[in-house]
């Protein structure tokens, strides 16, 4: 039987929080939900499972206190017991009793402590759910094949591993399953494979060059580098040596690094005999052939979209306000699609449109919560741009209800109709802007990783690659990109000097950064997320999250945009 993955509903009205506590738990392998306030939370919680909530205490109306009243009465209905974690400022530490008085599980202090939330993940997370959640855990785990019985594999999983050569599946020390994971299928997992293959001579080289010349900061660089690629292509026992040495040149232990750096390079190099098999020509073409498809279909896909400024018109009311407002926007070049206050007819036209005009009805106030609930729901799965018109009786019983979060505008009667529709076309360049295929920077000195990124990301982004600091000062200063993924540790200018910069330029400040950086200690978290960066995501981060992750950045863009 295929085990779920663990679930985390993360709840505050803060987009910068939730995007830093989503990110921090992607890079353990644990999806999560978002709410930016009780209502959504009770919302999301009715409809889905969670195995933990972690709960902003202080929110607008309702607070964490009543949200968690109102989750343990819905909780009881459902004879389920959920963990919901305190999630409050280093003010509320010395109300910690307080709060689990009030039947908190636990309480977690902003800003996020990552060994706090690692402890929490495993203390609370069902054990044979969860992903370890601490980095250096699974370098420090058995460097033996690991024992993973049938059963502990989903069918995907085993799926993608019989897709792989048979070479492949003798190869020691090295983790299939892992590997799958992180890579998302079999066909990306090889290519991480041949990009990891195809520069071990050069990078053993350079370990040996920083070592006999006793550079240990690059020397460090280095090993932290084979370190990531080693954990992502599953390579338990080369990421292990690689943790330890990175280990013991930050704490300046040479007398370490001159013992076990020649055992590394052997072990190193031994993979270059494993998997020498991936070079072979006609395998090679393969993923050329693979990735020239990708390319192809992306770039159709984003030819063939083009926004048709449709309005979705959910209303019940035939009378001369209602073909009043739908002239109107006709009269603007909408294509206005009518619809009744009926899920089956909101459903059926849920691709029709990106903007919905909601005009409730309170002759008939049943219909205008089981409307707001899903219309709400389909907003928020399809990021789609929800406003409601109406009297001012009507506009308060809709806004009371669950679906209410997901409003960008409202419009009360008499309905100011240049305002409304200077809105909706404002909105429908938005919604272009969002659907269009955004262009990212990607910063990283390690050339394999940086291949394996832009691999991934490719389908989906127009991707820039830059190999330093001074190569990302250069792209940005000729072209602004939608979104930086910056490492943080790289030679010259580090990602703390490169977000300082962009972020004290008038003509870059703008440019929203996520850290992507293969360090988790509380030490670095602390000081990254002093520049206030807009993400933060662990290069052990498995692929899917990664995607999930930059998705869900653009996707709460668009709504906070259309709110402005």
């Amino acid at each position: 039987m295929e085990k779920k993955a663990s679930r985390v509903l993360i709840v505050d009205d803060m987009p910068i929080n939730r995007m830093i506590l989503s990110s921090l738990l992607a890079t353990s392998g644990v999806l999560s939900d978002q709410a930016e306030g009780g209502r959504e939370c009770l919302s999301l919680c009715e409809k889905k499972d969670y195995d933990l909530i972690l709960l902003d205490h202080r929110m607008p109306e309702p607070d964490g206190v009543d949200t968690l009243v109102a989750l343990k009465e819905l909780f009881s209905k459902k004879g389920r017991t959920v963990p919901v974690i305190c999630h409050t400022t280093e003010e509320g530490r010395d109300n910690i009793n307080l709060y689990k008085a009030a039947g908190f599980a636990d309480v977690l202090i902003k800003p996020v402590d990552i060994r706090q939330l690692s402890e929490l993940v495993m203390t609370y997370l069902p054990e044979e759910d969860r992903i370890a959640a601490d980095e250096d855990a699974e370098a420090a785990a058995d460097t033996e094949e690991p024992d993973k019985s049938e059963s502990s594999i989903s069918p995907d999983t085993r799926e993608e591993i019989e897709k792989l050569p048979l070479w492949l599946k003798t190869i020691p020390h090295i983790d299939l399953v892992s590997g799958i994971a992180n890579s998302g299928d079999a066909e990306d997992y090889l290519y991480s494979l041949y990009i990891f293959y195809s520069s071990i001579s050069e990078k053993t080289d350079e370990i040996k060059t920083y070592f006999d010349s006793e550079d240990w900061t690059m020397y460090r660089l280095c090993v932290h580098s084979l370190k990531s690629m080693a954990h992502l292509i599953g390579a338990r026992l080369l990421a292990q040596k690689a943790a330890s040495l990175e280990s013991s040149a930050e704490e300046g232990d040479i007398a370490a690094i001159r013992r076990d750096t020649v055992e590394l390079l052997s072990v190193y190099r031994k993979y270059a005999e494993y998997l020498a098999p991936v070079k072979d020509d006609e395998y090679i073409r393969r993923l050329h052939r693979m990735n020239a498809k990708k390319s192809e279909d992306s770039q159709s896909a984003d030819e063939q979209f083009s926004h048709k400024k449709s309005i979705l018109f959910v209303h019940s009311d035939q009378g001369i306000v209602s073909k009043g407002i739908e002239k109107s926007l006709q009269s603007s070049g909408f294509r206005v699609i009518s619809a009744p206050e009926e899920p089956s007819a909101l459903i059926a036209h849920r691709a029709s449109a990106d903007i919905v005009v909601y005009y409730p009805s309170t002759a008939d106030g049943s219909n205008v919560e089981l409307t707001m609930n899903l219309l709400g729901e389909l907003c928020l799965d399809d990021s789609k741009l929800l406003c409601v018109t109406g009297d001012a009786a009507d506009l308060e019983l809709a806004l009371s209800k669950n679906g209410a979060q997901r409003v960008s505008r409202t419009y009360r009667r008499p309905v100011n109709i240049e305002r409304f529709t200077d809105d909706m076309k404002y909105f429908a360049r938005l919604l272009d802007d969002y659907r269009r295929k955004k262009t990212l920077f990607v910063v990283d000195d390690d050339e394999n990783y940086l291949q394996v990124i832009t691999h991934w990301l490719s389908p989906s982004y127009h991707i820039s690659a830059f190999s330093c600091g001074k190569e990302l000062i250069s792209g940005i200063s000729a072209a602004t990109p939608d979104l930086i993924l910056l490492d943080y540790e790289m030679p010259g200018m580090d990602g703390q000097e490169l977000i300082q910069m962009i972020r004290e330029n008038e003509d870059t400040k703008k440019i929203p950064v996520i850290f992507l950086t293969g360090k988790n200690d509380r030490d670095h978290v602390f000081r990254i997320l002093e520049y206030k960066p807009d993400g933060y995501l662990l290069k052990t981060t498995q692929k899917e999250p990664l995607l999930d992750t930059i998705h869900r950045y653009f996707s709460e863009s668009l709504f906070l945009n259309s709110r402005l």
